[in-house]
């Protein structure tokens, strides 16, 4: 008897994320990006699976990774937290060791990687929509206050970051910067993107 792996699906929004990132920087630099999330989706995973859950299906999205899971029971808001917090809290190790890496031995790429998971782990832990912090802040809030205050909450902090992104997208794109956070503050806002 063999036993099936987890699905693996993309989205026309990832094959776009990837197209973009080859045509504004490098192959080298999109290989040290897909090692950087999959050390992120592995923390998930390692979480996950601590809980006794399975991966179902991997989503690869042109804003990240979605994973569905199975379990016998349901998370609690703790067990929610734990697993949330577990991609960002890989990405940090994984910037601390490349980090170590570059200090040590030196080399372009691991001060590359360093920026890219470092960068990841923190954006990841901005307590908005679908991302991890996101789910950190409605797990507490569900805790602390109930689930429906606890959508309005999350909701008004996560519009509240995607207009503060939006403003620093601008900025930052008037004054000869790229424009990353213009479109991380258009997805906090995208009224048909659900957390």
């Amino acid at each position: 008897m063999s036993r099936k792996g987890p699905e693996l699906h993309s989205t026309g929004g990832f094959w776009l994320l990837v197209g973009a990132l080859l045509l504004a920087a490098s192959v080298r630099f999109l290989l040290w990006v897909a090692v950087a999330v999959a050390v992120h989706e592995a923390g998930h995973i390692l979480a996950i699976r601590a809980l006794g859950g399975r991966i179902e299906s991997l989503r690869l999205t042109g804003v990240g990774a979605v994973l569905r899971t199975r379990r016998a029971g349901l998370c609690s808001y703790r067990e929610e937290c734990f697993v949330a917090l577990a991609g960002p809290l890989a990405s940090l190790l994984l910037a601390l060791g490349a980090g170590t890496w570059a200090r040590v031995f030196g080399g372009a790429d691991a001060y590359l990687l360093t920026g890219i998971s470092l960068a990841q782990g923190v954006f990841n832990l901005l307590p908005a929509g679908p991302l991890d912090g996101g789910r950190v802040l409605r797990a507490v809030s569900s805790w602390l206050v109930g689930p429906h205050r606890s959508v309005v909450i999350w909701t008004w902090v996560t519009r509240g970051l995607g207009i503060a992104l939006l403003g620093l997208g601008v900025w930052a794109l008037l004054n000869g910067g790229s424009f990353p956070l213009l479109l991380c503050a258009l997805w906090l806002l995208w009224p048909g993107r659900r957390g």
